[in-house]
């Protein structure tokens, strides 16, 4: 199978998967409730949302490799300076590395809330899957949970069960 013919075909499956998110599993699986406060997201809002995201990626990827006119072997590739092929044993060693660390983000999280595991789980997962610059990783580490829990909370109006969070940007706000 050429690299296009497989390119094509992740594009397919996860326009495939995105599809039966939106038509199925999202509609028969998230309760709509009958009637909505003004200024209440739906349930189904998010998941709409990222299935959306999900769909237009497949499409994306799919246009671009129907699209892309001659593609290098994998092997080429690596000898013209892209990336190499990851051996099996290091990919089994990186989701188990993985598996390891989201474990230990869920145990983190309840135990200090979601904000502050956030964090913590930003660093280690990035420095596991190479990234060195600690300016980038810490610099992510602090805003993006906390950006997401003000997000979640104050303008989408979401409660996120974080006390000690709960507590820091009461005393700020």
């Amino acid at each position: 199978m050429t690299m296009k013919l497989k390119e094509v075909s992740i594009g397919l499956l996860v326009l495939a998967l995105a599809v039966f998110l939106l038509i199925f599993l999202i509609p028969e699986g998230v309760p709509q409730p009958g009637r909505l406060r003004e200024g209440q997201l739906s349930p189904r809002f998010w998941p709409l949302v990222a299935t959306s995201i999900l769909f237009l990626s497949g499409l994306v990827l799919t246009a671009m490799a129907w699209f892309e006119k001659e593609q290098a072997t994998p092997s080429s590739a690596a000898r013209e300076g892209g990336d190499e092929e990851l051996p099996l044993k290091n990919a089994i060693l990186g989701l188990i590395v993985g598996f390891i660390l989201l474990s230990g983000y869920y145990w983190v999280m309840t135990r200090v809330g979601m904000v502050v595991a956030s964090a913590i789980g930003i660093v280690l997962l990035g420095y596991a899957y190479g990234e060195c610059r600690w300016k980038v990783l810490v610099t992510v580490a602090l805003l993006l949970p906390v950006a997401l829990y003000l997000f979640f909370v104050y303008v989408a109006g979401i409660p996120i069960p974080d006390p000690l969070a709960r507590a820091v940007f009461r005393a700020i706000f």
